[in-house]
């Protein structure tokens, strides 16, 4: 993909995109360790105001790649029929997902078996062959709430119980069809190097951390004793970190930054682990290209060189974040999924390359809270022209013909598994999103 520098944030703009009060509750959560939530409304907090909740990093792409063809349940099903590139960086290789040996192509099988412990793939469909209705997909075609994302709705749902300076998602790396949507308000794509420009440099709010740090705790402490309660004080006392600790955030966070030198793929991962750390929203999206548009991509050459790149980078994203982890500097659970407009053709079309599979998509969802396997599955479409997801059994997530998600309420219920995952409350979910069953075998 080619780099990009599309933002017209720089760094006032940025920050002023949170908001005054936003952005400085945002670099005082960072100084402290109190909830960002908390600093807007002190006096209301309490001990339930952290809950099991979990950040999500999700990839988007509106032309549809890739990404369902080489991934755990399509070597299984029609081998001679469903193709894969052919080049040994492709190569079908065994893994083990759960316990159960799979085959996938050579890139998913080279992630480390701890970030494999913590994968599934969820087969389903999107029911459009259309690049510009990845918005309608992302509304899980029009069965959300309100017409609204169902990335904006989770992202409300958790800004609350995660203390998020936002409530709204954050897009690193959206081309137009991309932009998300929040209660029918557009939001603007942010760049990475905007983000490195406004939090990043010698001069930046990041460097100045401990003397924030010093005042913040002070005023909090000073409200408390004031006019809190026993049990806020005790939770300050939870919260707060030590000057060593907001330290080594700021150089954590600091050095991720002066590395962020374009707008794409890799450094859309590099600051979206950096924002997840800075907890200023929920939900962050970037794009990850698996191949892009393959109608004409004979012998799958585009495939070939993509995809092991973007695998590689949902690699580079675990790494990131299990090194914010290990240094003390990622207050919450991180989950990566994916969700693009549909998937592609799975037996040769047109041209030779893969044509638009409105059928069957691949939602790959990584983290901890996440059940390793494969859910669903594929089989043959009734004029056996190619292959579509299956309906799926609920209880054990298999591919089933009477299975109790049909076809029709697939991508409802990859959707719910996913907020589920996330934390949300399941008769929350029936709310957000109606059609479709939360698949329990999804979930660890």
């Amino acid at each position: 993909m080619a780099e990009r520098t599309n933002s017209k944030h720089g760094r006032r703009g940025f920050l002023a995109s949170l908001g005054a009060v936003g952005g400085g509750a945002m670099l005082t959560s960072l100084a402290t360790g109190i909830p960002a939530q908390v600093l807007l409304n002190p006096l209301t907090a309490s001990a339930g105001d952290k809950r099991d909740a979990k950040v999500l990093i999700l990839s988007a792409d509106e032309r549809g790649g890739p990404l369902n063809a080489n991934v755990p349940g399509m070597y299984e099903v029609g081998p001679t029929e469903i193709f894969h590139p052919q080049d040994a960086s492709m190569a079908a290789t065994e893994l083990t997902l759960g316990g159960q040996t799979w085959t996938a192509a050579k890139p998913w099988a080279d992630m480390p078996q701890t970030v494999l412990d913590q994968t599934c793939f969820f087969h389903h469909a999107t029911y459009t062959p259309v690049h510009g209705e990845h918005s309608r997909v992302m509304k899980l075609m029009g069965a959300t709430e309100k017409n609204d994302m169902l990335v904006s709705l989770l992202a409300a749902e958790l800004a609350p119980m995660l203390g998020s300076v936002r409530a709204d998602p954050i897009s690193l790396g959206a081309r137009g069809p991309e932009l998300l949507s929040s209660a029918g308000r557009l939001l603007g794509n942010v760049a990475p190097t905007s983000v490195a420009q406004a939090l990043g440099g010698v001069e930046g709010p990041l460097a100045n951390l401990r003397d924030l740090r010093d005042a913040s705790i002070d005023r909090v402490y000073n409200l408390y004793k004031e006019r809190g309660t026993p049990n806020q004080l005790r939770l300050l006392d939870a919260w707060v970190r030590s000057r060593d600790d907001v330290r080594n955030v700021s150089t954590s966070l600091l050095s991720r930054l002066d590395g962020i030198t374009n707008d794409g793929e890799e450094m859309q991962v590099r600051t979206a682990a950096v924002l997840a750390a800075m907890n200023i929203s929920p939900v962050i999206t970037i794009h990850l290209n698996f191949g892009g548009d393959t109608h004409v991509d004979a012998g799958l050459a585009a495939e070939t060189t993509k995809y092991p790149l973007a695998v590689g980078n949902i690699q580079l994203l675990a790494q990131e974040l299990a090194a914010l982890e290990a240094e003390g500097s990622l207050p919450n659970d991180v989950i990566f999924a994916s969700l693009n407009v549909f998937g592609r053709t799975l037996k040769k079309q047109g041209y030779g390359g893969r044509d638009h599979n409105e059928g069957h998509h691949t939602m790959v969802l990584i983290g901890n809270g996440v059940a390793p396997g494969v859910i669903g599955g594929v089989a043959p479409t009734p004029d056996n022209d190619d292959y579509i997801a299956q309906p799926i059994d609920s209880s054990t997530g298999a591919a089933a013909v009477d299975g109790d998600i049909p076809f029709e309420e697939t991508l409802g219920a990859a959707g719910k598994t996913l907020g589920r995952v996330l934390g949300v409350d399941v008769a929350r979910l029936d709310e957000i999103a109606p059609p479709g069953k939360i698949v329990e075998a999804a979930l660890s």
